[in-house]
């Protein structure tokens, strides 16, 4: 299979998926948010777990077009470039900015956004439309 339809395929599904589990759990998720970012060592955990998946997205899929190829090139360039900043933001800085993405306009735009591109995604990756 086709590097690029298989993460079109993955990350479709998964924005699909998580997209509409955090719009319609926002209320369950907030407090958990809260409690990671009460924890140091997790946000630096998951900032260079992230830098790890960010930097072989991108390793792997080198394709800089502007069309569905790219999006997929620049979900990698977008998670190494935030766990870039969490990783080196001083601490106060980084917990300042996530409790501010934290409230339920934020839960609903983003999970709203990751539906339309996991829906479009999803449509390349499993022929719906070209």
């Amino acid at each position: 299979m086709d590097l690029s339809i298989f993460f079109a395929k993955l990350f479709g599904l998964y924005f699909l998926i998580a997209g509409v589990i955090v719009m319609y759990r926002q209320r369950s998720l907030m407090p958990s948010v809260t409690e990671i970012i009460g924890s140091r060592p997790l946000i630096m955990t998951v900032a260079f777990g992230q830098l790890l998946a960010g930097l072989a997205l991108i390793i792997s899929h080198p394709i800089f077009t502007s069309d569905w190829r790219g999006l997929i090139t620049m979900i990698g360039a977008w998670i190494v470039l935030e766990a870039m900043i969490y990783l080196m933001m001083p601490y106060g800085k980084v917990s300042k900015i996530l409790k501010k993405f934290n409230n339920p306009t934020w839960y609903t735009s983003g999970g709203f956004l990751a539906v339309m591109i996991g829906a479009y995604l999803t449509g390349i990756g499993f022929g719906l439309w070209q």
